[in-house]
């Protein structure tokens, strides 16, 4: 064993003088660093790392601040408060339409022999002026016969009338009956003919009456709509002649919605006071007005739509001035119903106002937002009660929140948080112009100097 320990020194003694005496003989990876070098490697890296960080944190760039100023406030339009009033006109449409419109029809049969020119479509025609006639020979006939007839009977009843004064006169003997009186002064007999000459007249009345309807007349002022016979036609009663409308008025039926009701102050009977109806239509490139007025309302809604049909009425529609023309029957028009008078509102326009019905109010240079709840509402206005009593009653919900004093912001501002700073647009924002540090002034001010030099130099090279 001691043997073994001894030649294993010998032999590592051996190999540590062969390493001494050859070191380039060992590979480079096999090599043995001292200590020493690595820690001073390391603590070097170290240190430049910790310049490189500090240099970056020491000159890291800070933003050019104007001081404690407030932030920019937003431009908006402001427009004061008015206390007004304010008339309401309700919105609707409809067709024209004649009061009196009727189908002209035949009242005896026979062949047409005559028609007038005025019963063609769109001819103008006054009441009782002959439209159609009829060929009447037959009828011409029927009256000579039923004029016959009621002088036989006529006769056949003074004969009776004379019987009797004779058989009163030679009366000698009262007879006991009321029925044999009656017999011997001839008074049945004189009834019957009495009764038949009335028939007589009354069937001569009749050829007679039938000869007037030969003549189909116009029975009041007004147009021809349709035309539907002719020349040569054979009608019979009951028969359509033409389709005629009046032209003393025009009515147009109005469809009311239900939330429109309350501001309308419709008529309920005659003596009621009627409102106005403005009336509008479209002919070519131009727009012409017609005044209308309320004469009554129907009776139900409406099953399909839920709104209510109020009737207003032209007078003299039919007549062309220099300012509109005459109005035709299927014309359709636009309406305008005069509604209600609001006083003490306020009238805001509608771009002020968003879809949830809030306005914003510049209060101090701060925007506020309020919630209204307005009285009526168009397409341009929105109004709003001025006072804290209501107008339509005493509904809590329509209480004012709005003062006189205060200002409105017209300008759209649903982007606009509550609390947002606002100057009235137009104005110059002289705060932000003073809150500008000095040194940034001044780094413009030698901007625009070395600016200007350049522009100088530049100038004079060129020259030269």
């Amino acid at each position: 064993m001691d043997n073994r320990t001894e030649q294993s020194s010998m032999a590592q003694s051996d190999s540590d003088s062969r390493v001494d005496e050859h070191p380039q003989d060992i590979p480079a990876y096999n090599r043995s660093v001292p200590w020493i070098t690595h820690s001073l490697v390391t603590l070097g890296i170290l240190g430049i790392a910790v310049l490189i960080l500090f240099g970056l944190f020491a000159n890291k760039p800070t933003a050019n601040r104007w001081g404690d100023r407030p932030a920019p406030r937003v431009a908006v339009e402001i427009a004061p408060l008015t206390e007004t009033s304010f008339d309401v006109w309700v919105d609707s449409y409809g067709t024209a339409d004649s009061r009196t419109s009727t189908a002209l029809v035949a009242d005896v049969n026979g062949r047409v022999v005559e028609v007038s020119e005025n019963i063609r479509p769109g001819g103008t025609f006054k009441a009782g002026e002959v439209l159609v006639k009829i060929e009447d020979s037959n009828y011409r006939i029927e009256v000579d016969v039923a004029a016959s007839a009621a002088a036989d009977a006529e006769l056949a009843y003074l004969q009776e009338v004379a019987q009797a004064e004779f058989a009163a006169q030679e009366w000698n003997e009262r007879p006991q009956s009321d029925a044999a009186r009656k017999l011997a002064l001839r008074e049945p007999q004189v009834a019957a003919a009495k009764a038949a000459l009335q028939a007589a007249e009354a069937r001569l009345e009749r050829a007679k009456l039938d000869l007037a309807r030969t003549e189909i007349k116009a029975p009041f002022d007004g147009r021809v709509l349709s035309q539907q016979i002719d020349v040569g036609q054979f009608v019979t009663p009951s028969q359509g002649i033409a389709q005629i409308y009046g032209t003393e008025a025009v009515e147009v039926r109005l469809p009311i919605k239900i939330n429109d009701l309350e501001h309308l102050n419709l008529p309920e009977n005659e003596n009621d006071s009627r409102p106005l109806v403005l009336l509008e239509s479209d002919l070519g490139s131009r727009t012409y007005q017609w005044q209308a007025e309320i004469v009554r309302t129907e009776g139900a809604f409406d099953p399909a739509t839920r709104m209510l049909f109020v009737v207003a009425q032209v007078i003299e529609p039919f007549i062309s001035t220099e300012l509109r023309p005459a109005i035709r029957v299927g014309q359709f028009m636009r309406a305008k119903v005069q509604g209600k008078t609001y006083d003490n509102v306020f009238v805001i326009p509608r771009r002020a106002v968003t879809q949830d019905f809030s306005v914003a109010i510049a209060q101090e240079g701060i925007l506020q937002k309020r919630q209204i709840n307005p009285l009526w509402t168009d397409s341009e206005s929105i109004v709003v009660a001025a006072r804290s009593a209501d107008i339509l009653g005493q509904d809590a919900k329509r209480s004012a929140v709005l003062a006189p004093t205060d200002k409105i912001v017209l300008t759209p501002t649903a982007n606009l948080p509550n609390g947002t700073r606002i100057r009235p647009l137009g104005e110059n924002n002289e705060e932000q112009k003073r809150g500008r540090p000095a040194s940034i002034a001044s780094g413009e001010n030698s901007d625009r100097r070395n600016s200007s030099a350049s522009n100088t130099s530049s100038t004079a090279s060129s020259a030269n």
